[in-house]
């Protein structure tokens, strides 16, 4: 199945759930004080900074990561340099859930981004609600009125907004709705293939007053110095890191750090 079918099944699930959904949430307890923009702060802060990613499963690749074991992946990423940490709240197709997200909020210091397909404004209350400084919305599965009002709602509450794109109109749509952290996935929807030059081919739509992230096939830390010399603040990391055999010692090499195990 092409990856585009995927991902629409995928949101034509989530459309259904908040249909049958309460109504929104009434003041949400945060699980944790933070300051508005705490996400995007983070990826400024390193020449390149690295977004390490917690993710049970995928619909493609099957299982990558006990869920009993997550919050302590999340633990290892943030001791050994994580910017920011990727936990995905989709349980029926990826294996996570809010409460994913909430456990680990409630123990890591590094700034969380709810990784989800976003269709509905009170998915971004429960967002900020478990914590999360950060919410994935994805260009593609919203029309143009929706992706304004998710994104004035994310930075309403003071979350941060990674919009995510595969190609040039996406990014325009990004750009005309307001988006101030884009990032561009270099993974075709339809072959599954990855071509770690589109990011670079796209990157110079992106203005510089936005924070660029660069998605999908960094493997090395090769991968990484050459999305920093395009342009790119940061870099979203998942399956290299899901599929290491020692995560911690990889995600060092793959930001620089010199390996400190014998």
């Amino acid at each position: 199945m092409p990856l585009d079918e995927m991902i629409t099944r995928i949101v034509a699930a989530k459309r259904e759930q908040w249909a049958n959904a309460p109504a929104a949430l009434t003041n949400p307890e945060r699980t944790r004080p933070a300051p508005a923009g705490r996400f995007s702060a983070a990826l400024r802060r390193a020449d390149i900074a690295v977004i390490a990613e917690v993710k049970p499963r995928s619909p493609l690749k099957g299982e990558l990561w006990p869920v009993e074991k997550a919050v302590d992946l999340a633990q290892i990423y943030t001791a050994n340099g994580a910017s920011g940490i990727s936990v995905l709240a989709n349980n029926p197709f990826f294996g996570g859930s809010p409460e994913l997200v909430a456990e680990v909020t409630g123990v890591v210091p590094t700034p969380v981004l709810y990784k989800e397909f976003v269709v509905d404004a009170r998915e971004i209350e429960l967002a900020y609600a478990v914590g999360a400084d950060g919410v994935l919305i994805v260009v593609r599965t919203v029309d143009d009125r929706e992706l304004r009002e998710l994104i004035a709602a994310a930075q309403s509450v003071g979350i941060d907004p990674l919009v995510e794109t595969f190609d040039e109109t996406e990014i325009k749509r990004a750009v005309d709705a307001g988006a101030t952290v884009i990032g561009i996935n270099n993974r075709d929807l339809n072959t599954f293939t990855v071509d770690t030059d589109r990011a670079r081919r796209l990157r110079e739509l992106i203005p510089a007053t936005a924070v660029a992230v660069a998605e999908s096939g960094m493997k090395e830390r090769s991968d990484i110095e050459r999305v920093a010399a395009d342009g790119f603040d940061a870099a979203l990391i998942g399956e290299t890191l899901l599929r290491s055999e020692d995560p911690g010692a990889k995600l060092q090499t793959l930001i620089g750090v010199p390996s400190q195990r014998p």
